[in-house]
């Protein structure tokens, strides 16, 4: 089906935006006008309280206007690429986020330097509200460097970019997959369809076929990732930080504390659920060996159930109640208002996300095909929208976007509320069993995976630090050793998985990975909460923005992420989940 052919409410409204190109046009050109006004204030920003407060309030519009443009620019093409007008959008709005970063480079620094006045500047009424960001960039002060280095770190950064930026571009040609005497072809998209089929001949083919190309690449890939892992650890040093980890847990306000309990939790505490899991595994599936390529098969077959987009809302709306009466009737309002683009079509981008700015309706682009996991992606995505929903409402706008920190807890609870309330309210075994299937292989996905994942990258800035030569060998040896670990006995690891730690763009994103176990952590505290009935502290933190630190946000909120309690919950919640499982499957 093409676009123009969809029924118009299946679509997001993009013009409550931008009515026209000639609006957007409009609004471009004023943007850049407003940008240039910004940055010829540099050296006066805070000459006196009157100035600084229309210098912040102008920075602040600037800010939202640029936002709409560029979120509008990139909306728009992920929904018809090949639109000119899209393609010319897309382009400039790209051009104006690098203007955006080298007019305005000077401002942090300004603001430290004129630190004494703004303080006495922020303890007036009309000023307060742009405290905390203020308070954020004299965080930094310790870690700054003189202007000159500052200006030469900035034009080095774009160096420092080049590893990922050329392992996202780096293409690879993979041998196809034989399918009943078929050629079929096999790519990072394709890899997942072929692991989940139920002949173990083509699992095997298509983790040979691809694992094999990271193997003849192995040099290439040590290179950028070490060569990322070296810019990190530079830059920290730069920055007076003792390590690269550290540096980048400074960004939330977290430190290694945290980071170890998360780490240990996974990988050691909690390790035996994990064993368990991949024991059973083997045993309902029958198999003499499980190889890696044999861990994503499903323990239960595909449901055969599909939910229309109506149906799909109407059990939103039942699942989602705990959370108060006026968030169910905002899923109303997101269809009525179309905030969602629901259907695959041809050059329509894959996958799902929630995006918008604080002037727009938080929307979501979906690829809806009626299956579970579209009903499961809906309320995700509508987790993430109601977020930004509520901390655009209760929030300025230099204040209103929550840090990516927490940005996924509200989607994990719609997800976990989602699965609570299928469960309760379907007798049929096949399908209980179904879904808590489905749960446990997010629960590892979250709770397991990713703490084993930031071992390596722990390791790796560490032998760097140390000033060891990190050669491939080394760093593939490692992987294989705690993937041998993370397994158990009941899975053979096969020796060419140790260049899967090439297939992971994370190891690129600087110590990210830790961030999904916390935050799915969070959200099984979270839906515990409401599922008593305490839903309040909840509903306030969806409303926080970027008003506070990440951490306080959470703490506020009745869930401490450095609190033992939270991850021992979390652990418990699936070993919990997977004797339900056991008794289901006997």
């Amino acid at each position: 089906m093409k676009r123009n052919e969809i029924d118009k409410d299946l679509t997001w409204d993009l013009s409550s935006m931008f009515q026209s190109q000639e609006a957007y046009e409009e609004e471009y050109h004023k943007v850049l006008a407003l940008l240039n006004e910004v940055a010829n204030q540099k050296g006066h920003i805070a000459d006196t309280k009157d100035v600084y407060l229309q210098f912040i309030l102008k920075l602040e519009d600037l800010y939202r206007r640029v936002d709409n443009v560029c979120v509008y620019a990139q909306m728009a093409t992920d929904v018809d690429p090949e639109d000119e007008d899209g393609q010319k959008n897309l382009s400039a709005s790209s051009s104006l986020m690098q203007a955006v970063a080298e007019k305005l480079s000077f401002l942090d620094l300004e603001i430290i330097q004129k630190k004494d006045s703004i303080e006495q500047y922020l303890k007036e009424k009309d000023c307060e509200d742009f405290t905390y960001p203020m308070e954020e960039i004299w965080r930094t002060i310790p870690h700054r460097q003189s202007e000159e280095i500052e200006d030469i770190m900035a034009q080095y950064s774009g160096i420092t970019r080049v590893p990922e930026e050329s392992y996202s571009s780096f293409r690879m040609e993979f041998q196809p997959v034989h399918i009943d005497g078929k050629e079929e072809f096999l790519n990072g998209g394709t890899l997942n369809k072929f692991l989940l089929h139920p002949d173990s001949n083509v699992r095997k083919e298509a983790f040979q076929n691809y694992f094999q190309e990271y193997k003849r690449y192995q040099n290439l890939f040590i290179n950028l990732l070490g060569g990322h892992a070296k810019t990190q650890v530079v830059n920290a040093k730069l920055r007076n930080f003792p390590s690269a980890l550290e540096a980048s847990l400074f960004e939330d306000g977290a430190d290694k504390k945290l980071y170890d309990k998360v780490l240990y939790m996974a990988n050691e505490k909690y390790h035996s659920y994990l064993h368990e899991y991949f024991a059973l595994h083997k045993e309902l599936l029958h198999l003499d060996t499980q190889h890696y390529y044999d861990t994503f098969l499903p323990m239960v077959k595909d449901i055969d159930i599909t939910y229309s987009i109506d149906e799909s809302f109407s059990i939103l709306k039942k699942a989602l109640a705990p959370l108060g009466e006026d968030y169910v009737e905002m899923l109303e309002t997101a269809r009525k208002e179309r905030w969602i683009d629901f259907l695959p079509h041809p050059g329509k981008r894959s996958g799902a996300y929630s995006s918008g700015t604080h002037d727009s309706k938080p929307f979501i682009l979906t690829n809806f095909t009626g299956s579970y996991d579209s009903l499961s992606t809906l309320a995700h995505e509508l987790g993430h929208s109601m977020h930004s929903y509520y901390s655009h409402k209760h929030n300025r706008p230099i204040l209103s976007s929550y840090r990516i920190f927490v940005a996924e807890v509200a989607s994990t609870v719609n997800e976990l509320l989602l699965n609570e309330y299928l469960l309760k309210t379907n007798d049929d075994k096949q399908y209980q069993a179904y879904l808590l299937d489905s749960l446990l292989t997010q629960l590892i996905g979250t709770l397991y995976r990713q703490p084993m994942y930031a071992l390596l990258e722990t390791k790796l800035h560490a032998w760097i630090e140390e000033g060891k030569p990190v050669s491939s060998k080394d760093l593939t040896q490692y992987f294989l050793d705690i993937n041998h670990d993370y397994f158990g006995e009941s899975v053979e690891v096969d020796e060419l998985y140790r260049y899967a730690c090439y297939h992971i763009p994370h190891f690129y994103y600087n110590f990210y990975v830790y961030k999904y176990t916390l935050g799915m952590a969070v959200a099984i505290s979270f839906v515990k909460q409401i599922l008593n009935g305490n839903v309040e502290e909840y509903r306030s933190f969806l409303t926080k923005g970027g008003s506070e630190a990440p951490i306080d946000e959470l703490v506020h909120a009745g869930v401490d992420p450095r609190s033992d309690d939270v991850y021992n919950d979390a652990f418990t919640y699936f070993k919990e989940i997977l004797d339900k499982f056991k008794r289901l499957m006997k």
